[in-house]
């Protein structure tokens, strides 16, 4: 088990139509600035909407949240979820991504509960799942239920 590990689940929505250069941006902050503060997750974008999930050590955590919230790409950013976890969902991922039209059709993911205006979810199994999702796409096998 990993001493003092936090989470949070965020999802914003893009100020403009979002375009692979703005997602390739973000990403290539996350990668550069992620290994150094022990900051691992994914970001998905759907339908100009940012999911974004972290987990981490918890300063370095929760000062990324901060300027996060501050960037003027999106707006309207609502936390979803955030607490400690024992051991993290995405140990390999300094920040992957995980594209919208390779989910799944079926299951949690298909559901897309996180669009909702006003979304109520549970977030653990919600990430559980891309997590699952995201090893089975990099060819590997974990259970969903681990």
């Amino acid at each position: 088990m990993a001493p003092d590990l936090f989470f949070l689940l965020y999802r914003s929505t893009a100020r403009r139509p979002l375009d692979g250069d703005t997602v390739a941006d973000i990403l290539l902050a996350s990668l550069r600035n992620n290994p150094r503060n022990g900051l691992t997750g994914f970001l998905h974008v759907e339908r100009d909407c940012f999911l974004q999930y972290i987990e981490g050590p918890r300063e370095p955590l929760l000062r990324t949240a901060a300027r996060i919230r501050k960037d003027r790409r999106h707006k309207d950013f609502l936390l979803l979820a955030e607490g400690t976890i024992d051991d993290r969902f995405f140990p390999d991922w300094d920040m992957g991504q995980i594209a919208s039209e390779n989910l799944p059709t079926d299951g949690l993911l298909a559901e897309r509960t996180w669009l909702r205006p006003d979304p109520d979810i549970d977030p653990l199994p919600l990430i559980r799942a891309f997590a699952v999702h995201a090893n089975r796409q990099n060819g590997l096998e974990i259970s969903e239920t681990a």
